[in-house]
C-alpha cells in the first residue's frame, strides 16, 4: 500500500512552530523504499544567510526528522529519547528560500532503538547538511499539558541566539538557555535539537572570541540524561585547537549542576 506524502501527525509542537518546521510526512523514494519528509520555513532568514551562520538551527530539523523516523518504528514503547546526534554542514551560507527540505531514512531498528539518517536541500536543490541519529525508546508518557500562558514567539529571521532565548556570557565561552516552555520537547524536557543548536553557538562564540573566523562544519553530540524545562541549561566550550583552516571545540551542557550533553564541535574556515 503507498504512503505517499501521508500526514504522520497532526498539529505541531511549540518547537515546530518557533522553528518553522512542518508536519512530517511519510513517503516512498523512486524504488518503493519508505522515506520520511519535513520541511523547514526560512523565507524570513535566506537572505540573511550570507552575513549570519543559521547553522545551529539545522539540527533541530535534523533531530527532529530523524527521531521521528525511529520513533514511527516503536511499536509499543511510549517514546524515543536521543542518545546521539551527528550533523555535517555542506553548505553553511547563501540558502535558498523559502524552505529547506529534509529526507529520513530508517538504517536499523531493534528492541531497544535504531539509527536513521538524513540529508537537507535547499530551495535550489543544493545538499545543505547531512544527519545521523541513535535513538534509544523509553517507557515513559508524554506528561500532560499544563495549561499556562505561552512566552511570545520571537519575529521571524531572527538571529539563532535570540530563536532559542539564550544569552553568551563569560567573554564568550558559555550560552546560558533560560527556562522556556517553546523549546520542550513532546516528553517535557528541552528539544535536543535546540541543545545541540546551542551548542553550536557556544562552540561558535568561543572561536569568535579567539579571532578565529569559521563556520561550523560538523557537531558529534551525546545526550546522558534528560535537561528539564524548569531551570537555566549552560553549554560552556573549550577551544581544543584553532588552526588556520580547521578548529575543534568541545562544549558540555549542565544543568542543576549535572552534565547532561557533551560534544565536538568542528569548524572549517569561512569562505568568501
Amino acid at each position: 500500500m503507498s504512503v505517499a506524502h501521508e500526514p504522520a501527525v497532526t498539529g505541531r509542537t511549540n518547537t515546530q512552530r518557533l522553528f518553522g518546521l512542518g508536519a512530517p510526512t511519510r513517503d516512498v523514494d523512486d524504488r518503493g523504499e519508505p522515506l520520511n519528509r519535513m520541511s523547514m520555513d526560512i523565507a524570513a532568514l535566506a537572505a540573511k544567510t550570507a552575513d549570519i551562520s543559521y547553522g545551529g538551527v539545522l539540527a533541530v530539523l535534523l533531530d527532529d526528522l530523524l527521531g521521528f523516523t525511529v520513533w514511527d518504528r516503536r511499536g509499543t514503547r511510549d517514546g524515543l529519547v536521543t542518545a546521539e546526534l551527528s550533523m555535517d554542514i555542506v553548505t553553511p551560507r547563501r540558502w535558498r528560500g523559502p524552505a529547506l527540505w529534509a529526507e529520513s531514512r530508517l538504517l536499523a531498528v531493534t528492541a531497544d532503538g535504531g539509527i536513521s539518517t538524513a540529508r537537507v536541500h535547499d530551495a535550489a536543490g543544493t545538499l545543505i547538511a547531512t544527519g545521523t541519529l541513535w535513538g534509544n525508546f523509553v517507557d515513559l508518557p508524554a506528561p500532560a499539558p499544563d495549561g499556562g500562558a505561552l512566552p511570545e514567539f520571537p519575529e521571524p529571521g531572527v538571529a539563532p541566539l535570540d530563536w532559542i532565548g539564550g544569552r553568551v556570557e563569560d567573554a564568550g565561552t558559555r550560552v546560558v538557555v533560560p527556562a522556556n516552555p517553546l523549546i520542550a520537547n513532546k516528553l517535557g524536557f528541552v528539544h535536543g535539537g535546540v541543545q545541540a543548536c546551542a551548542t553550536d553557538l557556544a562552540a561558535s562564540a568561543a572561536l569568535s572570541g579567539q579571532g578565529a573566523d569559521m563556520d561550523t562544519a560538523s557537531v558529534r553530540i551525546n545526550y546522558f540524561r534528560p535537561v528539564p524545562l524548569g531551570c537555566d541549561t549552560t553549554f560552556t566550550a573549550d577551544v581544543v585547537r584553532a588552526g588556520r583552516a580547521v578548529a575543534t571545540t568541545r562544549v558540555a551542557g549542565t544543568s542543576g549542576g549535572r552534565v547532561c550533553v557533551e560534544a565536538t564541535v568542528t569548524g572549517r574556515r569561512r569562505l568568501p
